[in-house]
């Protein structure tokens, strides 16, 4: 089946190009935001190209993440995905949707495993330096602050999404075990019911589950954050505990919710579009 939108670009890109383009642009993000690192952190650069380079790390952050989030996907897509008409599920729609569908081939949980480590490394070094930019010894001299904390905000909801992703396999795989789905999207004989419906909604066609562990874990984060500059800033301990608290709580449901996507009565490694 074609792809829906850009279809002739993501093919003549081919599945190689398209993660070979992702992985690329991530490469080069970290590149400059670590190649202006160990700049500011010398002594003797003019301020007004400290703040150059600062600005290159703000708009680095900004553009190359999303971009390569876009290839990656698509690449895994082309990749692993077996492409399909649309869903079965109907029940009680406004609006199209389900129009296109796709079955994954499922990754071993150890891949799963690859993505929290890749995903904790930055979360935690982004906190450690953000720290020493934002408080003593100001390493960076305040120049990178908000690129630290906006880069480990999305290492720590990727490292929170891989968190759930996990628990969600392994969840899945114990109560289950297919590896292969046996039927289309949208075609169990009791999908139609108020339980199931839910569920549905929730743990398959949005992945609010996966979306409350990344949340989760960014509030850990922040409220890390804000803890460790408590000496430093008024009304830090406050604004790190509340964080801290709400980000404990989204985590721990998420994670909960994770373990109950089999009430769905879809294969795990399937996805329908939202139109």
């Amino acid at each position: 089946m074609p792809i829906p939108v850009g279809g002739g670009f993501w093919r003549a890109l081919g599945r190689n190009g398209a993660l070979v383009a992702g992985y690329g642009l991530l490469a080069v993000h970290v590149g400059v935001v670590v190649g202006v690192a160990v700049a500011l952190a010398r002594d003797g650069l003019p301020y007004a190209t400290e703040r150059r380079l600062a600005s290159l790390t703000i708009w680095s952050t900004v553009l190359l993440p999303l971009l390569a989030l876009c290839f990656i996907s698509i690449g895994e897509l082309l990749r692993r995905a077996r492409w399909g008409g649309a869903s079965g599920h109907r029940a009680g729609t406004a609006l199209p949707q389900g129009s296109v569908t796709v079955a994954l081939r499922l990754l071993p949980v150890r891949w799963n495993v690859v993505w929290i480590v890749l995903a904790a490394a930055p979360a935690w070094l982004t906190l450690e330096y953000a720290v020493r930019d934002i408080g003593e010894p100001y390493v960076f001299r305040t120049h990178l602050e908000t690129t630290l904390v906006v880069n480990g905000i999305f290492a720590a909801g990727a490292l929170g999404a891989a968190v759930g992703a996990l628990v969600k396999k392994v969840a899945w795989l114990r109560r289950r075990g297919g590896l292969v789905p046996d039927r289309g999207v949208g075609e169990a004989p009791d999908a139609d019911l108020p339980g199931r419906r839910f569920w549905r909604s929730f743990g398959f066609r949005w992945r609010f589950d996966i979306w409350l562990c990344g949340f989760g874990v960014i509030g850990l984060w922040i409220g890390g954050l804000a803890l460790r500059l408590a000496t430093e800033l008024a009304g830090a301990r406050a604004a790190g505990g509340g964080f801290a608290a709400v980000g404990a709580v989204l985590m721990g449901v998420g994670l909960w919710a994770t373990t109950q996507f089999w009430r769905t009565g879809e294969h795990l490694a399937s996805a329908e579009s939202a139109a």
